[in-house]
């Protein structure tokens, strides 16, 4: 797996997305300020607040016919471009907060230059997947609309509401690629120590020159000094981007909620104001927002779920080696206790806070957020209907 090669393609891929302000030096193995991204995150703030103005345009035929047909629907959009106004200013700044956190990992991370593997392919995938899935929905969108544009002040509505997701989707993004390679050195780590103890293992103990012991002695805490470099680099980078993986879990929820509200009045009302081929544009819509956000949530789950594996399986190695009592030299003993204990009790390999890496708390979350907007949904459909109900009551009753 090429290390230079994966932060290379995922720093062009969080530039061109405006997350980052930063280009990755492959010489020095860290990212430092690029002034062309500065003027391009510039740029962008410039066509995000064209857009953004276009949502308190009176003429605008689009929100009036929103607003008269669900106020709540449209209440939720403006909480939406509430929300990405602030997402899209808290970046920009954690995006530049978070460079020190990220050069430090990288420190722990070695400058690979091997050949194309199967987890360097597994990392382009965990990096592209939800775009690759959103611009299948595009095209099949464009294709429905027969490749027409929409009007001008239609389009420039999404992008007010887009363009803060994207850009604040950059820092999942990082988090994925960085958790895979932070992996990966685990993984090489627990290969590394494997075959220092295992050589040591199928010497004659009693004959073992004093030379050889001081030797692996120094070998295993080389190695130990790494991994708790590791350990403390990652915790310190997941922390930084802690809040702005919350800020997007947030837009999520918001646009999980639209979606399902949306759907559930279209299927018992709206869909009588869209023909055939509006509907097709309708559902293609609707279902990009769960697709898109469940890629989001697996991709997270995958890598979290791999690392966690491997912290056990490294456990579990450590521990099968230290069970041969009478083959392990006992000067190695000590060492390999220690690295298990670091493997048990550092914060970024044991998932046991409630930080944004947490595997349970992924899903506690996501739960919470299922169940939340299925009873905000519920109740809202429910009171409409008994308001209905009240209004038919009453037409009777004048009658």
């Amino acid at each position: 797996m090429n290390n230079s090669r994966i932060l290379r393609t995922t720093n062009v891929v969080l530039l061109l997305m405006g997350y980052q302000r930063h280009w990755f030096e492959k010489k020095e193995h860290r990212f430092r300020l690029s002034i062309p991204s500065v003027l391009y995150i510039f740029f962008l703030g410039v066509v995000y607040a064209a857009c953004f103005s276009q949502h308190f345009d009176t003429s605008s035929s689009t929100l009036k016919v929103l607003k008269d047909t669900s106020p709540f629907l449209f209440g939720l959009i403006r909480m939406h471009l509430v929300l990405g106004a602030k997402a899209f200013l808290y970046a920009v700044y954690s995006s530049v907060k978070a460079v020190s956190a990220v050069n430090r990992l990288l420190e722990a991370l070695p400058i690979r230059n091997s050949e194309f593997k199967k987890d360097e392919a597994l990392a382009y995938v965990l990096l592209s997947s939800t775009f690759v899935i959103l611009c299948s929905f595009a095209i099949y969108i464009a294709y429905e609309m027969k490749f027409e544009p929409p009007p001008l002040q239609d389009a420039m509505l999404g992008m007010a509401l887009f363009f803060p997701h994207l850009i604040l989707a950059g820092s999942v993004r990082l988090y994925i690629v960085l958790s895979w390679l932070s992996r990966g050195q685990l993984k090489d780590l627990k290969k590394n120590v494997e075959e220092e103890l295992s050589v040591n293992l199928t010497m004659d103990t009693a004959n073992t020159a004093s030379t050889s012991v001081t030797v692996f002695t120094k070998s295993l805490e080389n190695l130990k000094t790494k991994l708790e470099t590791l350990g403390a680099n990652f915790f310190i980078f997941a922390q930084s981007l802690k809040h702005s993986v919350m800020f997007l879990f947030a837009m999520h929820a918001n646009c999980l909620l639209g979606g399902i509200y949306s759907l559930t009045y279209y299927w018992n009302t709206w869909y009588v104001l869209f023909e055939d081929r509006k509907r097709r544009i309708f559902y293609a819509a609707n279902a990009s927002i769960y697709a898109c956000i469940a890629s989001d949530y697996i991709c997270l789950m995958v890598v979290l779920f791999t690392m966690e594996n491997e912290r056990r399986n490294f456990i579990e190695a450590i521990d099968f080696l230290l069970a041969q009592r009478k083959l392990l030299s006992k000067k190695l003993r000590p060492i390999a206790k220690d690295l298990r204990g670091v493997l048990k009790t550092k914060v970024c390999f044991k998932f046991d806070k409630p930080v944004q890496s947490n595997i349970c708390y992924v899903c506690l979350m996501v739960s919470a957020q299922v169940i939340i907007i299925t009873l905000i949904v519920t109740v809202r459909y429910l009171n409409d209907e008994i308001l209905l109900l009240k209004e038919e009551i009453s037409s009777t009753d004048d009658d």
